[in-house]
């Protein structure tokens, strides 16, 4: 199978098992350098998508979610991927939304440290 077969298939399949917010996210949130992420390096480096969660909900410390573009969940470990387009990270951004964004980055690389042992608070992408 080429590429846009296998990867309309893995976004199909992922949005079959979601409902409200949780598909609604990988419905506006997968564009396009999520989708040139997974043809340009995702796929040329695995060569399939087992194991790759788009747009996967994790929950912060004080109880909030955000969504990360990518977890790829492996029995050793869970790798969080994010695409960072020039507009939404910088030219678009507002204070405020830096702020939280400096703030989401700090939870997910102190939860990447804990990662080994499993602590990873993130919920089902079903």
């Amino acid at each position: 199978m080429n590429f846009d077969q296998v990867h309309a298939e893995f976004i199909q399949s992922h949005l079959a098992r979601r409902s409200g917010e949780r598909r609604g996210r990988l419905e506006r949130g997968h564009r396009e350098a999520e989708r040139l992420f997974c043809q340009n390096e995702w796929w040329k480096l695995r060569g399939s998508f087992d194991g790759l969660h788009p747009e996967y909900e994790v929950t912060d410390w004080r109880g909030l979610s955000y969504f990360c573009d990518f977890v790829w969940i492996h029995p050793a470990v869970r790798l969080v991927i994010e695409i960072k387009g020039f507009g939404p990270h910088v030219r678009d951004m507002e204070r405020r939304k830096y702020c939280n964004e400096l703030n989401r980055e700090t939870f997910l690389t102190a939860m990447a440290k804990k990662a080994n042992s499993g602590d990873l608070p993130c919920k089902s992408a079903r």
